[in-house]
């Protein structure tokens, strides 16, 4: 067994996110076609005398309030075992952009952990641990393209899409999921349907796909954050189509073909986006986590088979 172990581990973007009537428990049902993208954070891990965890980015918390710690913390819990070890992450995956950064680290976290102490654990413990840390992380663990229903944990692998491009753009803000979930209006949300998206991927339809993409968050959100609904009319300005919020936002993605047209489409944007006022940063919202950047990240990445992989 090697002293160090790293991993790395991939985003992800919601092609739909169909969110449904809120459960007795305070949950929400979803149904929502996820999809893992080219877009990395690397974490590795070796054996300490305690548990920490250092980031190139300040911004990450190294409390028990960070995903990582706490995924080991469960894995403990489940079994019964001291594991005691100190991380390194490299981030690449923004923060609070609904692509699943946290949650990636988290299931990074537990599949580096059952190796380096050889706990022997299968993909489906790994799963119920996972679940109990975040309800992205059991899609994390798995990768790939996958139909996810309940809160997470109902995942139903699909054939995965072509290797279209997805251009990512977030604004310098968050949003905070919980507040978000607390926008949702059950008698007049939207409902995309997850099945329509699942039938143009399969028919590697990239037309069929961006009509099939779909956001029960978009219209709440958009009213809140005016500056995400001026990112789409710029994309679609520009010529984009397929374009949607992913997650709870704020990141939106537009799918082209191939990664020339989206290297294309980035280059214009940065240029628009010059200088730009962002209001959501002076608003006194509880949704938005202001940033402190007054540029916006622009990405251009491909769709991915895998969600991670141990190097």
């Amino acid at each position: 067994m090697c002293d160090i172990i790293s991993i790395e581990v991939n985003a992800k973007i919601n092609l739909v996110l169909d969110v449904a009537a809120r459960r007795a428990d305070g949950y929400h049902q979803i149904s929502s076609v996820f999809h893992s993208i080219a877009l990395l954070d690397r974490l590795s891990i070796r054996k300490a005398p305690e548990k920490s965890l250092w980031s190139n980015n300040p911004l990450i918390p190294r409390d028990d309030s960070n995903l990582v710690l706490k995924a080991i913390k469960q894995l403990e819990l489940a079994t019964e075992t001291k594991l005691d070890c100190t991380f390194t992450l490299e981030k690449e995956i923004p923060l609070a952009a609904g692509l699943g950064g946290g949650s990636a680290d988290a299931a990074g976290a537990l599949i580096l952990a059952n190796e380096l102490f050889d706990l022997k654990l299968t993909q489906s413990d790994l799963m119920a641990i996972g679940a109990k840390v975040g309800a992205d992380v059991p899609f994390m663990l798995i990768g790939g393209a996958a139909l996810v229903e309940g809160i997470g944990e109902e995942i139903t692998k699909i054939v995965a899409a072509p290797n279209w491009g997805v251009l990512l753009v977030k604004p310098p803000f968050g949003i905070r999921t919980g507040a978000a979930y607390q926008l949702l209006d059950t008698s007049t949300i939207w409902h995309p349907q997850t099945l329509f998206m699942i039938e143009a991927i399969k028919a590697k339809d990239l037309k069929l796909a961006s009509l099939a993409l779909g956001n029960s968050f978009q219209t709440p959100i958009f009213d809140t954050c005016p500056s995400l609904k001026v990112i789409t009319e710029e994309l679609a300005e520009l010529g984009a189509t397929g374009i949607v919020l992913s997650g709870s936002g704020p990141t939106i993605m537009a799918l082209t073909e191939d990664n020339e047209m989206g290297q294309k489409l980035l280059k214009k944007l940065r240029d628009r986006f010059k200088n730009w006022y962002w209001p959501e940063n002076d608003l006194d919202n509880p949704i938005i986590a202001k940033g402190k950047n007054i540029e916006p990240w622009i990405y251009q990445t491909c769709l991915s088979r895998q969600g991670w992989q141990i190097k």
